[in-house]
């Protein structure tokens, strides 16, 4: 298990993604970064190396003197590196062959192979960025949409924990005082200004409030959701399909019952990442194949988190159509091929809706499409936040720690109102504060902070 305190070794790993490229790092730090990179470094000992200025080098093998690559040298001095230790980077040519074999070489000159995510708990052990920059780093590598990215960064430059170092500042003010009306009761301090505290709690607990509850578009945007296409054969899923991937993924034809399996794929409406899933035609056949298909329909309708049902404008749905229709949790409706120029009866299709939206659309031309889009957008995120100022929560873990500080500092401000004594006031103040800090990571213990870098790759 990996230890929160502070270890003297010197760590090295790959810094760039498994696989060929043009360039790939490998990074050292530690105390001995420098000595040890100078050891594959032809002419080294000539060289003074400048902090933040990259120089070319020859990298050759300590004992035999044989040519192992070129390289880029950067060295950055602690504490202004990444970590806050001495950082050597050394950006050679993207060979796994030839990055496996530095590697291996700076290990046998003393350097320790790095465990996941260790050079982030560096740099969080040694104050160069709280947890919840260091769990942004995670979520930027891992971000899916564009929107995703921008959030991570958001946070990676510190915008959550902008937002509730005021809170943790407001908290230890009203501490102090109330932990000064108890220590010293018998002096003459200002009285208790209950109106005052109340306000100044109602502004915190707001605060909190708009960030706990921008955590619902949040989780969208960090997970994304699971989207059916339903209806029966033919009336234009794999086209709608396609249509919403902007490019041919799924086969379509004239054919009833083309679409004997489902297709998955991902795309992102607005931000929020979308598993996007084409289903078989759903109908009573006899058919060995299609019915496996339909069956899968049912599966795959079953475990969506928001499913979409095709109906062709063409001509109105059959009572066996609007049978099984009415006995799926359909969220949207949407009315494909309104190019044609026929639309089925308004009547029975607000009756099978009832008060799920009705779009009219053309997959083939694509008119409706941004409407769809938005209408998709709006039911996902519907009574959420989406424009919090300052940040949205997007972690289940500072959520849970959030809702905790928000449930401490109501339960304090009930207190003061009931008139309890200053003592009572402060076991929840307390507890508001260490909640807050869980967020930065001020008042974690070290098997949750382990647990926390685990999840990041090598080399990060």
């Amino acid at each position: 298990m990996k230890q929160t305190a502070l270890e003297n070794s010197t760590i090295v790993a790959i810094a760039t993604p498994p696989g060929y490229g043009g360039i790939g790092i490998v990074r050292l730090s530690g105390d001995d970064a420098l000595p040890i990179a100078r050891k594959l470094l032809a002419r080294a000992a000539d060289h003074n190396f400048t902090p933040g200025r990259a120089a070319f080098h020859h990298l050759l093998h300590p004992e035999t003197g044989q040519s192992i690559d070129d390289a880029i040298v950067t060295y950055f001095k602690a504490p202004h590196s990444f970590t806050g230790e001495d950082v050597v980077e050394l950006s050679c040519h993207g060979s796994p062959v030839v990055l496996a074999e530095v590697v291996r070489l700076l290990t046998s000159l003393g350097a320790k192979l790095a465990e996941p995510g260790e050079f982030s708990l560096r740099a969080f052990l040694n104050h160069r960025l709280d947890l919840a920059q260091a769990e942004a780093i995670n979520d930027l590598i891992h971000a899916q949409t564009t929107y995703q990215a921008q959030l991570a960064l958001r946070q990676l430059h510190g915008e959550l924990s902008r937002q509730l170092q005021p809170v943790k500042d407001a908290l230890v003010e009203l501490i102090v005082y109330f932990e000064s009306a108890v220590e010293f009761v018998e002096d003459d301090l200002d009285p208790l200004n209950l109106e005052q505290f109340v306000r100044r709690l109602d502004e915190l607990i707001e605060r909190i409030s708009h960030l706990v509850s921008s955590y619902r578009f949040g989780r969208l945007v960090r997970s994304g959701v699971r989207l059916a296409l339903v209806g029966k054969p033919n009336v234009g899923k794999s086209s709608l399909f396609n249509r919403l991937l902007r490019r041919e993924r799924a086969i379509v034809t004239h054919v009833p019952g083309t679409t004997r399996d489902t297709l998955t794929e991902t795309f992102s409406v607005r931000g929020i990442p979308i598993e996007l899933i084409d289903t078989a035609g759903l109908r009573e056949t006899e058919d060995l194949v299609e019915k496996i298909g339909v069956e899968r329909t049912r599966t795959a309708v079953a475990d969506a988190d928001f499913v979409i049902a095709v109906v062709e404008a063409g001509q109105a749905p059959s009572a066996d159509e609007l049978e099984i229709l009415a006995q799926l949790p359909v969220n949207l409706f949407v009315i494909n091929k309104c190019d044609l120029g026929h639309l089925p009866d308004e009547e029975l299709l607000r009756a099978l809706a009832g008060e799920r939206p009705i779009l009219k659309i053309s997959a083939l031309t694509g008119a409706g499409m941004d409407e769809l889009c938005d209408e998709i957008h709006r039911a996902l995120t519907s009574g959420a936040r989406t424009m919090i100022e300052g940040g949205i929560i997007t972690s289940e873990r500072h959520y849970s720690a959030l809702k905790q500080a928000l449930s401490a500092m109501t339960q304090a401000q009930r207190d003061l109102q009931a008139g309890f004594t200053e003592e009572v006031v402060l076991v929840n103040l307390h507890e508001a504060l260490r909640s807050l800090g869980i967020v930065t990571g001020e008042t974690l213990i070290g098997d949750i902070i382990n647990q926390i870098f685990s999840t990041f790759c090598i080399g990060k």
